[in-house]
C-alpha cells in the first residue's frame, strides 16, 4: 500500500502544502473533510467561538500537523485491524488534508478533520478523536463538536426512524399529542441526521441512525454544516402517531445542551412493570467488576421458578464479556454442546512483522476470553463443538495471514445445573446496543429457548488501541482485532445483530409513561406453551 508517509518521504515536506506541486492531492473531493474556521467564527455566521482554556483553542502549525498525519498514517499501516476491509483511502484522504493545511490551525478544526477522515472507516470504535481538558480528562470531539446553539428539550431515537421530542428533567412529552418532530427549518429531521453523517463512522445503518439522531440537539452544529445562518430559533414540525396531523412552534434556542447521558429504561421504572413470576434483570452496561458478577450469578441462582426471564440491555453501549459468560450457560441445556460465538485475528504489532514474535501461550486475546485452535484441547466438549463449526465458517473477508495471528474463538460451555435451560428468556435489545454488547446478542441469538427482541444492535467489536499523536496530544482509536460473529461469518463492525421480533420503543417510553416493549415480552411469556423449544 502507497502510504502518505511514503509520499511525503519522496516530495518533501513542502510539497504538501497548498498550491503545491504536481504530486500535490485532490482536496476538493474531501472538501467538507479539510473545511476550518470551526471554532474561530470563520466557518459563517453560526461557528462556535471557543474560550482559551478549551483543548479546541489552542493552534498547532501546518508542519506540527503534518507530522501527526505522518504519525496517524504509520498507525493506521501497522495497527489498523481494518485497513484492507473497508473503503477508507488512507493516501488520498491524510493527503488531502495535509494539502489544504493553513499555516496555523486550531486543535479543534484539525480534530474535526481527523473525526472526519477516519469516519470513512467501518471501525465502529473509531475515531473517536479526542483532547484532553484543563483537568485531565479526555473529551471526544464527536461527543462535543462545533455549536453554540441548542434544542432546550430532548431527542432521542425511537429505532425506527423516529425522533422524539420530551423534557427529561420533568419527564414530560414536548407536545402529547405530537410527540415526534418531522421536520426543523423545514428540513426533515432525517435530512438533517444525513447531512452530519461526515463525523459519524461508515457502519452499519443503525449505528449511523443513532449517533446521528444524538447531534439532532445541536442544530448550531447543523446549520453550520449545511451553511444555513445562525438563528435564535428553529422553526419544528411536530406530528402525530398516525402522521395525519401536524403542529409547527418557533423554539427559543439555548446556549447549552441539555442532552443528558441516561441509558433508558431506569431499572427502577422497568421493574415496577413487571409481575413477580417474570425474571428481569436490566444490564445498564456489561460491567466486568467482581462484585457485580457476583451478584448476577446469586440472581440467577434465585429464579429457578421463574415463570420466564427478561434480560433487558436496551441502551447498553458495551464494556466486558463477563455478563455473557455469566448468563449464557445457564440458558444452554446441561447436555448441550459448547456455543462458539465469535472468531477474530488481531493484528500483530509492526515489530513482529520484522522479527517473529512467540505468541503468549494462552492467545493474544485471552483478555476477550478467546483462544487459539491450540488452546482448545484434543477430545473436549469445546474442540468437539469447534471442529464441528469449523468447515462452515466462511468469513466475508480474510485478513491477511502475514499482518495477523492466528484464529481466536470465544467458546461457551453449558452450566452443570443451568437454571434457564427449560425457561423462555426474552433479551430486549435496541440500536444502541454496541461492542460488547454485540458478542453477547450474538451469542444469545438463535438458542432454541431464546427470543431477541427490539430493534437491530449497531454493530462492532474491535479491541481498540489508543493512540496520542507526537504533536497535537490528539488520541485517536483503533480496532486492532479483525471480529466475526459464528453464526453468520459477518464482520460484528458495518452489520450488527438483528432481532427475532421487531419492536421500537413509543414516546411514552422516554418519559416513564410506557414500555410497550416490555409489556409485548411479558405477555409472550405469559402465553408461552412451549413452541421455543
Amino acid at each position: 500500500m502507497k502510504t502518505v508517509l511514503s509520499l511525503l518521504a519522496l516530495v518533501g515536506l513542502a510539497a504538501c502544502s497548498p498550491g503545491a506541486s504536481d504530486s500535490a492531492v485532490d482536496t476538493a473531493p474531501y472538501a467538507n473533510i479539510t473545511r476550518t474556521g470551526y471554532f474561530d467564527g470563520s466557518a459563517g455566521e453560526g461557528s462556535d467561538v471557543v474560550e482559551e482554556r478549551d483543548w479546541r483553542s489552542p493552534f498547532i502549525t501546518r508542519q506540527q500537523a503534518q507530522g501527526d498525519l505522518q504519525a496517524l498514517d504509520s498507525l493506521l499501516e501497522h495497527h489498523y485491524a481494518y485497513t484492507d476491509a473497508d473503503e477508507l483511502d488512507e493516501e488520498a484522504v491524510l493527503g488531502a488534508i495535509s494539502d489544504a493545511l493553513p499555516e496555523r490551525i486550531r486543535m479543534g478544526d484539525f480534530a474535526m478533520q481527523l473525526q472526519k477522515a477516519l469516519a470513512l472507516s467501518i471501525d465502529g470504535h473509531a475515531p473517536r478523536i479526542n483532547g484532553e481538558r484543563p483537568d485531565g480528562v479526555r473529551e471526544r470531539i464527536e461527543d462535543n463538536p462545533p455549536g453554540s446553539h441548542y434544542f432546550p428539550f430532548e431527542l432521542r431515537s425511537t429505532g425506527a426512524g423516529r425522533i422524539v421530542a420530551f423534557d427529561a428533567e420533568e419527564r414530560g412529552l414536548i407536545d402529547e399529542e405530537h410527540p415526534y418532530v418531522l421536520s426543523i427549518d423545514g428540513q426533515f429531521a432525517s435530512d438533517w441526521i444525513y447531512s452530519i453523517q461526515d463525523i459519524i463512522v461508515d457502519g452499519s445503518p443503525q449505528l449511523k441512525w443513532h449517533r446521528g439522531s444524538r447531534h439532532l440537539s445541536n442544530i448550531g452544529f447543523m446549520r453550520m454544516e449545511v451553511g444555513a445562518p445562525a438563528s435564535e430559533t428553529a422553526e419544528v414540525v411536530f406530528q402525530n402517531e398516525a402522521g395525519s396531523s401536524q403542529l409547527t412552534r418557533t423554539v427559543r434556542l439555548v446556549s447549552e445542551s441539555v442532552a443528558s447521558a441516561d441509558r433508558y429504561p431506569f431499572a427502577e421504572d422497568a421493574l415496577a412493570r413487571v409481575p413477580s413470576e417474570v425474571a428481569y434483570f436490566r444490564l445498564r452496561r456489561m460491567e466486568g467488576d467482581e462484585r457485580y458478577i457476583d451478584s448476577l450469578a446469586t440472581w440467577i441462582q434465585g429464579q429457578r421458578d421463574a415463570r420466564g426471564v427478561i434480560i433487558d440491555i436496551r441502551d447498553n453501549g458495551g464494556g466486558s464479556r463477563l455478563p455473557l459468560l455469566t448468563l449464557l450457560p445457564h440458558v444452554l441445556s446441561a447436555d448441550a454442546s459448547p456455543v462458539v460465538v465469535t472468531a477474530g485475528k488481531l493484528k500483530l504489532p509492526a515489530e513482529c512483522l520484522v522479527t517473529a514474535c512467540p505468541a503468549p501461550a494462552e492467545g493474544y486475546l485471552a483478555n476477550r476470553f478467546m483462544r487459539p485452535l491450540n488452546g482448545f484441547a484434543e477430545g473436549t466438549p469445546e474442540r468437539a463443538a469447534l471442529d464441528l463449526w469449523l468447515p462452515t465458517f466462511a468469513p466475508e473477508w480474510t485478513p491477511p495471514e502475514e499482518d495477523f495471528s492466528d484464529w481466536h474463538y470465544l467458546v461457551i460451555s453449558p452450566d452443570e445445573d443451568p437454571v434457564f435451560a427449560r425457561t423462555p428468556v426474552i433479551v430486549l435489545m435496541n440500536n444502541a446496543n454496541f461492542s460488547a454488547s454485540d458478542i453477547f446478542l450474538s451469542g444469545f441469538k438463535g438458542r432454541q429457548n431464546v427470543l431477541l427482541m427490539g430493534t437491530a444492535s449497531s454493530g462492532g467489536s474491535a479491541r481498540r488501541m489508543e493512540h496520542v499523536l507526537p504533536n497535537s496530544g490528539l488520541a485517536v482509536s483503533l480496532a486492532t482485532l479483525a471480529s466475526f460473529e459464528a453464526r453468520s461469518s459477518t464482520l460484528y463492525d458495518g452489520v450488527g445483530i438483528q432481532p427475532d421480533l421487531e419492536f421500537a420503543s413509543e414516546p411514552g417510553f422516554f418519559v416513564n409513561a410506557s414500555d410497550d416493549v416490555l409489556d409485548q415480552a411479558i405477555s409472550l411469556i405469559r402465553s408461552f406453551g412451549g413452541n421455543w423449544f
